[in-house]
C-alpha cells in the first residue's frame, strides 16, 4: 500500500509536468479581481470609474481659522509662539484639511459657512 501511494503521488508529478507543456496563454494563470465602490465587479483590468463622493455643483466653502504651533526652536527656554491662519477650504476638502490641521498639533478655533445653502439636505435624513 505505501509503494502504490508513493508511485501515485510520482504520477501526478509527472501530469502536472505534462499540462504546463501545454501552451496557454500568459495571462491564464493570472486572477484578477476587481471592485468597484459598491461591492460589484467584472473582475477585469479595465480602468474602473469610482464615484466621486462629493454633490456634483457643490458649492459650499468654510472659511476656517486655527492655530498652528510654531516649531522652530522647541529646545529654546522661552513658549512657543502660536500662528493664528485663517483660510477658505471647499466642503469637499474639509475633512482632509481638518485631519491636517489636527496632525500638525493646531486647533481649529472657528468655521464659517462663507458660500453654499445651510443645512442642506444631501440624501442622508
Amino acid at each position: 500500500m505505501f509503494v502504490s501511494s508513493a508511485l501515485l503521488g510520482q504520477r501526478r508529478a509527472l501530469e502536472g509536468t505534462r499540462a504546463s507543456c501545454r501552451a496557454k496563454p500568459a495571462w491564464s494563470g493570472l486572477r484578477m479581481v476587481g471592485y468597484q465602490m459598491d461591492g460589484s465587479g467584472l473582475g477585469s483590468l479595465n480602468p474602473l470609474h469610482y464615484k466621486a463622493s462629493a454633490v456634483s455643483g457643490d458649492r459650499r466653502c468654510f472659511r476656517v481659522s486655527y492655530v498652528l504651533p510654531n516649531e522652530t526652536r522647541p529646545y529654546s527656554g522661552r513658549p512657543l509662539d502660536n500662528i493664528a491662519q485663517t483660510k477658505m477650504v471647499p466642503f469637499v476638502n474639509w475633512y482632509a484639511e481638518q485631519q491636517r490641521i489636527m496632525k500638525m498639533g493646531g486647533k481649529i478655533t472657528k468655521v464659517e459657512l462663507i458660500s453654499g445653502g445651510q443645512q442642506r439636505n444631501c440624501g442622508n435624513v
